[in-house]
């Protein structure tokens, strides 16, 4: 199914619905991708103050990243793929640090959210087809579905998350709006036979379209996957009509505290720290980081 038919609550203020602080119902939600968008007002005048609601979805409980380069890494020294201070050490630092352990307060009544952790890095060389200067959303599912076929991936499971990073001249296109203006990164889901496919779009590259959330490159790319990451651990299946923690107002657990808070630095399971985004808390009532 498409996924993309309307952008919900983290869309751009030129857009009639943010600028008339309408707020999307979780039947739209349902059917929606979610957005990481250049501008966001999360808590918009008139609507309610941020708290998330069950409605029967899935959660990633121990996530299991795997790491996908569609073709080429293109951020050279700017932002490292494996290594210290790379997009691989920073997964693996971050799905395993008080960054996720507070998550368990959206533990669901059968799945706890825990720690997870990263599988594998793998670069992959999708179909043609699928595959030019002008991506689709619907040419991101054929090609997910013709890689996990062919085994360039790891099959689906219901909690793995294929964090998948695009190169330079590459744009993004969705019927809401594409990379090159209107957004910096998104999850969706899709299916490949029987099994759910939960997936991060990450588009390249971050400075551009007003998504350079911190003073370095590194920092910035790290600033959006967190918000990418959080979301699809609490609300993994939208793209397919199966929401877990939403609000109705305001979005996901990432939305709210977008460009409204500023970014933290946190400790990894390795020692470092990195920078990552705030999230919702309804214990706290807060954007934290951490417990």
């Amino acid at each position: 199914m498409n996924a993309f038919s309307r952008r919900l609550v983290a869309c751009l203020l030129g857009t009639l619905a943010c600028t008339l602080g309408l707020a999307p119902s979780v039947a739209a939600a349902e059917s929606n991708h979610r957005n990481f968008a250049t501008t966001l007002s999360a808590r918009r005048a008139g609507v309610s103050d941020p708290h998330l609601d069950y409605y029967g979805g899935r959660v990633l409980g121990h996530v299991k990243v795997d790491i996908v380069v569609w073709d080429r890494w293109s951020y050279g020294r700017s932002a490292h793929l494996t290594g210290s201070r790379s997009i691989e050490s920073f997964f693996k630092a971050i799905t395993a640090s008080p960054y996720v352990d507070w998550l368990d307060e959206y533990d669901t009544p059968t799945q706890h959210i825990g720690r997870g952790s990263v599988e594998g890095v793998y670069t992959v060389h999708p179909p043609a087809a699928d595959n030019g200067a002008t991506i689709t959303s619907n040419q991101i599912n054929e090609a997910l579905r013709t890689l996990i076929a062919g085994k360039q991936l790891p099959k689906p499971s219901t909690t793995r998350l294929y964090a998948i990073f695009f190169p330079s001249r590459k744009t993004i296109s969705t019927p809401g709006g594409d990379s090159a203006s209107d957004f910096c990164a998104y999850h969706d889901t899709t299916t490949s036979g029987r099994s759910t496919v939960y997936y991060a779009v990450m588009p390249y590259e971050v400075s551009n379209r007003g998504c350079k959330m911190a003073s370095t490159s590194f920092d910035s790319l790290t600033t959006v996957v967190s918000h990418e990451l959080l979301e699809a651990i609490t609300d993994p299946g939208v793209g397919l009509k199966r929401v877990a923690w939403y609000d109705r107002d305001n979005g996901e657990i990432a939305d709210i505290c977008a460009f409204s808070s500023s970014p933290a630095r946190v400790a990894g399971a390795d020692g470092d720290n990195y920078t990552v985004q705030r999230s919702w808390s309804n214990r706290r009532g807060a954007c934290v980081a951490g417990p």
